[in-house]
C-alpha cells in the first residue's frame, strides 16, 4: 500500500481543494487520481476533512474546518445547521445552487440517457426560499425527563437533534411542535427506543394548507394507553384555532416511519384541505401531495405549457395520486384518465373532481402495468402524462407506455437519474426528447423536480 493510499483510512486528516458537487449534494475532491467526496464542502473551499469510510475506489469525508472558503460560501441561515441533516446546501449561495441542479439533470440525461439534446429550459426558482414545506415528520427521542423532537442528525440515525424553529415550515407549526414537545415531557412516558423496542412517543407529522390556513396534527406512538389525549386535542384546539384536524396513529412494528397506519380522530376531521394551481383539494394523512405548495402550482402549470393542449385531447394521468394533474389538465383538454395504485387515493381523486365540479375526469385504481393492458381504455391517447414515485417507471411500465403509440408525453420527475433512465427506453422506442426544465422546489437541498416533453416520431 502506498503512502497515498494509507492517507484515505478511515479517521485520518487531509487537507483538501474541492472542485466540484457531486450528485447527491457532497463536495468532490482529487488526490492522486483518487476521489474524495466529502459531506459539508463546497467547490472553491479548501477545508481540512476527516475520512469517515474508505473503499477501493473513493472515500467519505466530513469538514472539519473550512481553511480558506469559497466565494459561493455563505452563512447558513439556520442555527440548527451542521447537526440537522434538513437542508445541507444552506452554505452554498442560491444562485450557484440553481446552476448546480440545473447541470445535474443535464449530467443525468447525457450519463445515464445518452440524450445530449435539446438545451434546458432556464431552470424555475423557489419562492419563496424558506417556510416553503407544507408537510413535516418529525421523531422523537429520550427518556421521559429529556424528551427531544426533532430530526435526524446525518449519518447517526439513532441520533435527534431537537429543533426550536425549523425555517422549512411555517411559524405556526414550529410552535405546534413546541407546544407538543412539552407535552410530552410532562407526560411521563418516554420516546420509542429503536433498539429495546419500549417507550410510546415516535412520530409527528404536521401537514399545513399553506393557501387553506388549516392544518393536521398526526401524533404517532406505540401501542398502549394515551393518557390526556383528549385534554391536549383541546388545548391545542384552543390555543391554535388553525388546527383543524388532530389524529393519533399507532406503529406497532419496528419500523421507524410515520405513515400509513390506522388513526383515530382526537379532533375535528381527518383531512384537510389545500389549494393548488386554482384547486381545491382535500388532503388525507396519507396523501401524496407536493411538499412546496407555491411551487407545486409552477411545476403543474409547466407540465401544462409542455403539453400544448389545444381542447379536444384525451389525456392519460400515470401515477395520479389525488387528481392534482388531471384535474388542472382537463380544463384543456376533452378527457382525462387517471391510473393510481392507492385506493384511498383514487377515492380522494374522485372527491376532488365533484369538489371543483369537474366532470370530465375518470380515475381507475391498478397497478399501471396491469391497467394498461386493458382493452376497456379504449382509443389511442393523444398525451400521457406521468409522475412516478422516485424509482422511476419500471421497464415494463415503459414498455406498456409505448405501446399505447401517443402522440406526446409529459414527465414529471423527482429523481433526475430514474428520468433518464427512462428517457432511454422512450428514445429507443422512438420518442425524441424536445423540451425539458427543471423546478426548485426544494431550496437549501441536492434535490430537484424536472419536467419534460417527448414527442413520437414518424
Amino acid at each position: 500500500m502506498s503512502s497515498l493510499e494509507k492517507s484515505f483510512k478511515k479517521g485520518n486528516e487531509l487537507e483538501l481543494e474541492i472542485g466540484n458537487l457531486a450528485f447527491g449534494g457532497k463536495g468532490v475532491a482529487r488526490l492522486g487520481g483518487f476521489v474524495i467526496f466529502v459531506e459539508g464542502a463546497v467547490p472553491g473551499d479548501r477545508v481540512r476533512a476527516v475520512i469517515v469510510r474508505s473503499r477501493p475506489a473513493y472515500a467519505e469525508a466530513r469538514v472539519l474546518e473550512v481553511l480558506n472558503p469559497s466565494r459561493s460560501r455563505i452563512e447558513p441561515a439556520c442555527s440548527h445547521f451542521g447537526d440537522c441533516g434538513g437542508c445541507s446546501w444552506q452554505t452554498l449561495s442560491y444562485e450557484e445552487q440553481l446552476r448546480y441542479k440545473q447541470r445535474q439533470v443535464s449530467e443525468c440525461l447525457g450519463h445515464i440517457g445518452g440524450l445530449t439534446g435539446p438545451a434546458m429550459d432556464p431552470p424555475l426558482a423557489a419562492e419563496p426560499l424558506w417556510r416553503y414545506r407544507n408537510k413535516v415528520e418529525f421523531s422523537f427521542a429520550g427518556p421521559e425527563d429529556d424528551i427531544v423532537l426533532g430530526f435526524h442528525k446525518p449519518g447517526q440515525w439513532q441520533q435527534v437533534v431537537d429543533i426550536d424553529d425549523c425555517l422549512l415550515h411555517s411559524r405556526l407549526t414550529n410552535r405546534i411542535r413546541n407546544h407538543i414537545r412539552a407535552w410530552a415531557r410532562g407526560s411521563g412516558l418516554p420516546a420509542y427506543d429503536q433498539h429495546r423496542q419500549t417507550g410510546f412517543w415516535r412520530h409527528l407529522v404536521l401537514r399545513e394548507g399553506l393557501n387553506t390556513g388549516e392544518v393536521m396534527v398526526n401524533i404517532v406512538t406505540a401501542a398502549g394507553e394515551f393518557p390526556g389525549r383528549q385534554e391536549l386535542a383541546r388545548e391545542l384546539t384552543r390555543l391554535f384555532p388553525s388546527v383543524v384536524s388532530i389524529l393519533w396513529s399507532v406503529n406497532q412494528t419496528r419500523a421507524s416511519v410515520a405513515g400509513g397506519f390506522p388513526f383515530s380522530v382526537l379532533a375535528g376531521r381527518d383531512h384537510i384541505h389545500e389549494n393548488i394551481g386554482g384547486l381545491d383539494l382535500k388532503v388525507s394523512p396519507a396523501s401524496f401531495l407536493q411538499t412546496n405548495t407555491a411551487m407545486a402550482g409552477r411545476l403543474y402549470l409547466k407540465a401544462l405549457e409542455y403539453a400544448g393542449l389545444a381542447g379536444d385531447e384525451l389525456v392519460l394521468d400515470l401515477y395520479s395520486g389525488i387528481g392534482s394533474i388531471a384535474l388542472l389538465f382537463a380544463g384543456g383538454c376533452r378527457r382525462v384518465l387517471g391510473v393510481e395504485l392507492m385506493e384511498q387515493a383514487v377515492e380522494l381523486a374522485r372527491e376532488n373532481a365533484l369538489i371543483n365540479r369537474v366532470e370530465n375526469t375518470q380515475f381507475h385504481c391498478g397497478k399501471v402495468r396491469v391497467i394498461l393492458k386493458e382493452p376497456n381504455l379504449g382509443q389511442r391517447p393523444d398525451l400521457v402524462v406521468l409522475d412516478p414515485p422516485r424509482a422511476g417507471a419500471s421497464k415494463k411500465e415503459v414498455s406498456r407506455i409505448l405501446g399505447l403509440g401517443a402522440p406526446r408525453i409529459v414527465y414529471v420527475s423527482c429523481n433526475a437519474s430514474t428520468m433518464a433512465g427512462n428517457a432511454r427506453q422512450l428514445a429507443d422506442g422512438g420518442y425524441r426528447l424536445l423540451r425539458v426544465g427543471a423546478v426548485d422546489m426544494f431550496p437549501h437541498t441536492p434535490h430537484i423536480e424536472t419536467v419534460a416533453l417527448f414527442q413520437r416520431e414518424s
